[in-house]
C-alpha cells in the first residue's frame, strides 16, 4: 500500500501539470502524507540513515533560513515540500524485492508512455494543453504541459526502459522504447536531447556499447519512422496531419516489434535506420518541415538563456551566501537592441539556486546530488540487477545534466520521478539479509 501511494502521488504530480500549481501540490501532498503514515515507522529508520535523507533535510532547512532572512519565509514552503516528498518516497521503497522492483520499474515505463502518447497526440492534432505553440511549432507538452520538462522526464524513463528491459529483444520491450523514443522527440527539446545523450554514454559504460546498442536500435528505428509522420505537422502554420502520424507510428512499432524479434545486428538497424531517414526526407513536406524546424531547435545559440545566466549570477553577488530567497529571483537584463527582459527562471537550476539560496544553497545541492550517487553506488547487488542499475544511473545523470539547461527541477514531477529512480535501485543490507 504504501508504495501503491507513492505511485499514485507520483501520478497525480505528472497529470496534474507537474505538480506546479497549488491545487495539483496538495494532491500529491495528501498522497505522499498516507504513503508515510502507512506501513508504520520502522521502515523509515534505514533509509532516514542514508546520506540522500540527511542532505534532502539540510538543503530544506537552509531554504528555509534563506527564505525568513530574505523576509518571506513561507517562500520555502514549496522546497520544503518537494524535499519531504523525496525522502518519503526513498523510504517507502527501499523495501522491495526483486519482483516488485521490477513492478514499480513497469509502472514508472507505463506513466511514461502515457506522458509520450498524450505529447504525441496534441501535435499529430494540434491539441492543447498537450502541445503547444513555441517559436512558430508546435511542440509536445504533454499532461506537463511545459515541452522541456517533458523532455527531460521522457529522457529519463526511456533511458531507465532501454537497460532493463531493452536487452530482453522483446516485442513489448522495443514498442514501449519506440514510444518513449518518439515522444522525447516530438518535444522537440534540446535540453532532453542533450540529457538523453549524456545518460546514454552512462548506460554504454556501465553494460557495454554493444549491448547497450543492441537494445536501443529497435527502438530507435521504430520512433524514426514515426516521427517521420509526425514532422509535417509540427510547423504551427502547417495543417495537422493526424491520419499520416497515426499511420507512421503503426508503422514505427512495427518496425521496431519486427527489428527485436528478427534480432538484427546493431550496427545493421542503425544504418537501415539512417537510409530509411534519408529517404522519408526526401519527400517534399518533410524538406519543408525540416527547413522550417531547423532554424529555431537546430541550433545550441540562445541570446535570452545567455541573458538569464548572467542576471542570475549578478543577483548572486548581490546575497553571495544566503541568496535573495527561494522564489524571489528576478532576472532582467538589455537585449541587444535596448530592450530590457525579465525572467523569473534561469533556465539552469543550479545558477537559480545560485541566486536564490546563495553559495550555502548551491554546495548544499551539489551535496544531494553527490549523496544520491553515493547510495545507488552502494546499492546491493544481489537485490539490484545490474541492468536495473544501469538504468537507474544513466536517467538520474540525465535529469541531473537536464537540470544544467532548463528550470524542470521547479515541478515536483521532476524530483519524485529521480526519487523514485533512487528508492527502487538502494536497498538495506539488513534487510535483504532478514
Amino acid at each position: 500500500m504504501p508504495v501503491l501511494l507513492v505511485l499514485a502521488g507520483l501520478t497525480a504530480a505528472v497529470l496534474a501539470q507537474g505538480g506546479y500549481y497549488g491545487a495539483g501540490q496538495r494532491v500529491v501532498t495528501v498522497l505522499l502524507v498516507a504513503a508515510a503514515a502507512t506501513g508504520g515507522a520502522r521502515s523509515f529508520r534505514a533509509p532516514t540513515r542514508r546520506s540522500t535523507a540527511r542532505a534532502c533535510a539540510a538543503l530544506a532547512t537552509w531554504s528555509v533560513v534563506s527564505a525568513v532572512l530574505a523576509g518571506d519565509g513561507a517562500g520555502a514552503l514549496s522546497t520544503v515540500l518537494v524535499l519531504a516528498g523525496v525522502i518519503v518516497v526513498i523510504g517507502r521503497c527501499h523495501r522491495l524485492d526483486a519482483r516488485q522492483r521490477d513492478q514499480v520499474t513497469v509502472a514508472v515505463v507505463v506513466l511514461g508512455l502515457t506522458v509520450a502518447l498524450t505529447g504525441w497526440a496534441g501535435v499529430a492534432w494540434h491539441g492543447t494543453p498537450w502541445a503547444l505553440v513555441d517559436q512558430g511549432l508546435w511542440r509536445a507538452a504533454s499532461t506537463l504541459t511545459y515541452a522541456n520538462a517533458t523532455g527531460g522526464l521522457l529522457a529519463a524513463i526511456v533511458l531507465l526502459c532501454l537497460a532493463r528491459f531493452g536487452s530482453s529483444a522483446s516485442v513489448p520491450a522495443a514498442a514501449a522504447g519506440c514510444l518513449l523514443l518518439t515522444g522525447l522527440g516530438a518535444t522537440l527539446s534540446r535540453g532532453g536531447l542533450v540529457a538523453f545523450l549524456a545518460g546514454a554514454v552512462v548506460l554504454a559504460w556501465a553494460l557495454g556499447p554493444r549491448v547497450a546498442l543492441r537494445g536501443a536500435a529497435a527502438p530507435a528505428l521504430g520512433a524514426l519512422v514515426a516521427l517521420g509522420g509526425l514532422w509535417p505537422s509540427i510547423p504551427s502554420d502547417a495543417p495537422a496531419r493526424p491520419a499520416l502520424a497515426a499511420a507512421a507510428l503503426v508503422a514505427g512499432l512495427l518496425v521496431a516489434g519486427a527489428t527485436a524479434r528478427l534480432a538484427l545486428r546493431p550496427l545493421l538497424a542503425s544504418g537501415g535506420a539512417g537510409v530509411l531517414m534519408l529517404v522519408v526526407l526526401a519527400s517534399g513536406p518533410m524538406v519543408d518541415a525540416t527547413r522550417r524546424i531547423s532554424g529555431p531547435r537546430f541550433s545550441v545559440a540562445s541570446t535570452d538563456r545567455a541573458g538569464e545566466a548572467r542576471a542570475a549570477l549578478r543577483s548572486a553577488a548581490g546575497r553571495p551566501l544566503t541568496g535573495v530567497g527561494p522564489g524571489n529571483a528576478e532576472l532582467s537584463w538589455d537585449r541587444s537592441d535596448g530592450a530590457v527582459l525579465v525572467a523569473r527562471f534561469a533556465h539552469n537550476e543550479y545558477l537559480q539556486t545560485l541566486a536564490e539560496l546563495g553559495v550555502v544553497g548551491l554546495v548544499l545541492l551539489l551535496t544531494l546530488l553527490a549523496a544520491i550517487g553515493r547510495d545507488v553506488r552502494r546499492a546491493c547487488p544481489p537485490a539490484v540487477s545490474p541492468p536495473l542499475r544501469a538504468g537507474v544511473a544513466a536517467g538520474l545523470v540525465a535529469l541531473g545534466v537536464h537540470g544544467l539547461l532548463d528550470f524542470g527541477w521547479h515541478l515536483p514531477a521532476i524530483w519524485l520521478t529521480g526519487a523514485l529512480l533512487v528508492g527502487i535501485a538502494t536497498t538495506n543490507q539488513g534487510d535483504n539479509q532478514a
